[in-house]
């Protein structure tokens, strides 16, 4: 055969091998995607995928404290009680229970709900689970701002005892909670991370892989492999019902870019999108229809820690800072039009609204607040490192514009820096950092969850150490006052000194914009984010 036949020959094969392939990778409609590659759905018919923007920081609930790692423990571990999707507290591994007259013993009746190791779940694990979370072996970053209201918990923290005397095992399926005064809002806390049940035989030692992980939510730790992916299986045995959908699986993603190239090509189910994609998304003919808006009770503010930077003492330091920065510019030119925060607490959480607004951007009257301080002018000022997120896009934006005002506006000396995000929260929980772009998401629908747990003195939430005692004389009351009107109108107060003495900047409150393929149906929220996965159904 000649030169040119085999040349001919070649290239005819070339052509049919890239036939074949085009064939092979074909985009046509799968189930209603909106036009993904079937391809890469196939095979995840039963399979609910989205991305984790960090590694899990812990896989036990009593250690866990951030938002991404409480929504993939959340289809892991129940507690007694959770919010439901109308916002109001529902029995979870409870079925009942009552409340004594003077607001300070709970009874609980238990349901039927097995473990994944398949033990039946008994009130002494209950009791065992919280004496556990707040085991001072187990150091807990949660458990006493959460567990801390019961009765024996400071003996339990402080290693002085081994049990609690205040949660009582009344039979198998009854346990007795008492607490040390009547609380409102002590339901709401129980539903947090480190209020879930575990077997008791787990005992005060971490839980670190899968072989230990046995909770009673719907899905079950089926593989953990740091820094690329952890899959869930349904738990057959739930309580209640087995799961519409076989697994979970969160592949960790820490690029916000990828993450969002993956949702494109039909990789991943869902994904919440950075800020900065919120427009192009909306102008997008395909994704415009699967974006979801959904608000959330949180504050987005930037830390003024005395603790670790004295000169953060300083009132009309903090206040002129406040004033310097153009909150409204960073939320509607470089976050997508989220709400400036005008006060401290979030829509939703106090029906009562404070006199006092947060300080307004007027760089004249910034200045003039910092001459009043013992700095006088910005040059006097140390410099002031401000830490955030390494691998939040909306971090970054939003610190370049908050270091660009206090330079321009103040003659500030601003040293942004970037950090990992579980280095950030050990950081936080040492008290070390100085000044940070940080959040507070609700865990429990009450202004105390905003106020007293986070700012008063001894709050353990509290790192930094702000200090007001007439904001924690208003705390203290309203945390006690059983009419709902009058302790509404005390949180109010306490927020009024917040917006005036400025211990931190709020800077915006959240919503969330998620993407989620047709394909997914069932998705349940509330306003403190998504519940467990068990009623969602893959088309």
């Amino acid at each position: 055969m000649g030169q040119t036949a085999k040349l001919v020959t070649v290239k005819a094969q070339l052509l049919l091998l890239v036939a074949l392939l085009l064939i092979g990778c074909g985009s046509g409609s799968s189930g209603g995607s909106g036009g993904f590659s079937s391809r890469k759905n196939a095979g995840s018919e039963s399979t609910f995928r989205y991305a984790l923007a960090n590694n899990p920081t812990t896989l036990d609930p009593a250690k866990v404290q951030d938002v991404d790692t409480m929504d993939l423990l959340g289809n892991i571990y129940e507690p007694l009680v959770r919010y439901g999707e109308d916002n109001k507290v529902e029995g979870v591994l409870a079925e009942s229970w009552t409340v004594s007259p003077d607001g300070m013993t709970y009874t609980f009746k238990l349901r039927d709900a097995k473990f994944h190791d398949g033990s039946a779940v008994s009130a002494s694990d209950v009791k065992a689970s919280l004496e556990r979370a707040l085991n001072k072996n187990m150091a807990s970053p949660t458990a006493e701002t959460y567990l801390g209201d019961i009765r024996g918990a400071k003996e339990l923290l402080a290693g002085t005892s081994a049990s609690l005397s205040g949660v009582k095992v009344v039979n198998a399926k009854t346990i007795e909670i008492m607490i040390d005064k009547p609380r409102p809002y002590f339901l709401g806390k129980l539903s947090y991370a480190c209020g879930c049940v575990v077997p008791a035989k787990q005992g005060a030692a971490e839980i670190r892989d899968v072989k230990a992980a046995a909770g009673t939510g719907p899905f079950a730790l089926e593989t953990f492999s740091p820094e690329q992916q952890v899959t869930l299986k349904a738990f057959a045995d739930y309580h209640g019902g087995k799961p519409q959908i076989a697994t979970i699986e969160r592949r960790i993603i820490k690029d916000a870019s990828t993450r969002l190239s993956l949702f494109k090509s039909g990789e991943t189910d869902m994904t919440t999108l950075e800020k900065q994609d919120w427009a192009a998304a909306k102008g997008d003919a395909q994704l415009k229809d699967q974006l979801k808006f959904i608000n959330r009770p949180a504050v987005f503010y930037l830390l003024l820690s005395a603790k670790a930077q004295p000169a953060f003492k300083d009132v009309y330091l903090r206040r002129a800072m406040m004033m310097a920065i153009d909150r409204d510019r960073i939320t509607q030119q470089i976050l997508a039009g989220v709400p400036t925060a005008n006060r401290w607490l979030p829509e939703g959480i106090n029906s009562v609204a404070p006199e006092a607004q947060a300080l307004a951007f007027d760089p004249a009257k910034a200045k003039a607040e910092l001459a009043l301080s013992q700095f006088k002018s910005g040059d006097k000022v140390p410099p002031i490192e401000i830490t955030f997120r390494a691998e939040n896009s909306d971090a970054k934006a939003a610190i370049e514009a908050i270091a660009g005002d206090l330079r321009r506006n103040l003659g500030l000396t601003i040293q942004p820096r970037s950090l990992e995000w579980g280095a950030i929260l050990k950081a936080r929980n040492r008290g070390e950092l100085p000044c940070a772009f940080l959040s507070w998401y609700g865990d429990y629908i009450d202004p105390q969850n905003f106020l007293s747990m986070l700012l008063t003195t001894d709050a353990s939430a509290n790192f930094d150490k702000w200090s007001n005692r007439s904001f924690d004389a208003l705390c203290a009351t309203a945390d006690v006052e059983p009419d709902a009107s009058k302790r509404a109108q005390l949180y109010a107060q306490a927020e009024n000194i917040v917006l005036t003495e400025v211990p931190r900047i709020p800077l915006y409150h959240q919503i969330d914009g998620v993407l989620v393929n047709p394909r997914v149906s069932g998705l349940r929220y509330n306003l403190l984010g998504s519940l467990p996965h068990d009623k969602v159904v893959l088309k």
